[in-house]
């Protein structure tokens, strides 16, 4: 293939790609929508009676959050002398920050039961996942090269000829 050709072809999957990825957006979106209006968290999606993922709606649990950097390396320092540099250490902070829970809107440390007024919980928004059963991609992939599955149909929301 020449570099003329190579570029066309780079060009062409650009296009796809930025195509494919608006569409992945639009569908999360609606699919989250979907499955909020009937309650429920997750579907399975299948191409000929074979299952080939399961879609799910997931709802990460709040993380904590440093509210006062100062604070909280002033707290480290009190407890954990040894693990301050010029700050916490990442490795640390991450140790810590997996032992901090939310009780009543407060950050509490697991273990001593301090209540840390530098630490907030924020709500992460939920997403939809993807997870391809066994051999799921496969069969997907077998449907495209067939022609069974068309990616001008999946691209543009036309109806779908194929068995569920």
């Amino acid at each position: 293939m020449n570099l003329r050709e190579l570029a066309l072809r780079l060009s062409a999957i650009t296009v796809i790609a930025d195509a494919a990825k608006d569409a992945k957006d639009r569908l999360r979106d609606e699919f989250a929508q979907a499955l909020n209006a009937v309650g429920a968290d997750a579907a399975k999606a299948a191409l000929n009676g074979t299952e080939v993922a399961k879609v799910s709606l997931v709802s990460p649990k709040p993380s904590p959050t440093i509210l006062d950097e100062a604070a909280f390396t002033r707290w480290v320092k009190e407890n954990w002398e040894h693990e301050i540099v010029e700050s916490v250490r990442e490795s640390f902070r991450k140790h810590v920050m997996e032992n901090i829970v939310s009780n009543n809107d407060e950050a509490v440390y697991l273990r001593t039961g301090e209540v840390l007024k530098f630490v907030s919980f924020k709500q992460r928004e939920s997403y939809v996942s993807t997870r391809f059963a066994t051999g799921g991609r496969e069969v997907i992939t077998e449907a495209f090269a067939s022609g069974e599955l068309s990616p001008a149909v999946m691209l543009n929301d036309e109806p779908l000829a194929v068995t569920n």
